[in-house]
């Protein structure tokens, strides 16, 4: 199984290019175009929560993502080793559908949508805190396969 890990900056500023770097795997893997910028905005979206939740944005910390490509899946892996948060919220337990007015889209929180998008993109996920830190992982199903 091929695998790549790429080690970030716990810097906002540095999550645009590790986004980049997801989708052209995507890509590579045989999604498409859509797809592959769906997938990257989840893995911006873990990486960002990594930031701002396990780190408070101190940004002399390190982010690290795998990225593994299997015959019928690709798999992301954000691991830090900042603070843990309630499994329960970050497994999905508590997640509520992004519920708002189309004609006042500027109603809608910035802060607080990832999991939901999430969720609705990637095939599953799941939190775990380890001893080293925590884990986020998340599936999409190639569909080439």
């Amino acid at each position: 199984m091929p695998q790549i890990t790429l080690t970030i900056a716990s810097r906002f500023d540095a999550v645009p290019l590790l986004g980049q770097l997801v989708c052209s795997i995507c890509l590579y893997a045989g999604m498409e175009p859509g797809e592959a910028n769906e997938v990257e905005i989840c893995a911006v979206e873990a990486v960002n929560n990594s930031i701002k939740h396990a780190y408070c944005e101190d940004p002399d910390q390190r982010v690290e993502v795998a990225v593994a490509l299997e015959s019928s899946q690709l798999t992301l892996d954000i691991r830090d080793s900042g603070r843990s948060v309630d499994e329960k919220i970050m497994n999905g337990d508590h997640l509520q559908a992004i519920r708002f007015d189309p004609k006042y889209p500027n109603q809608i929180s910035e802060s607080g949508r990832g999991l939901a998008i999430i969720q609705q993109v990637m095939d599953s996920f799941e939190y775990a805190a380890e001893s080293k830190g925590n884990r986020f992982r998340m599936t999409k199903r190639l569909k080439n396969v």
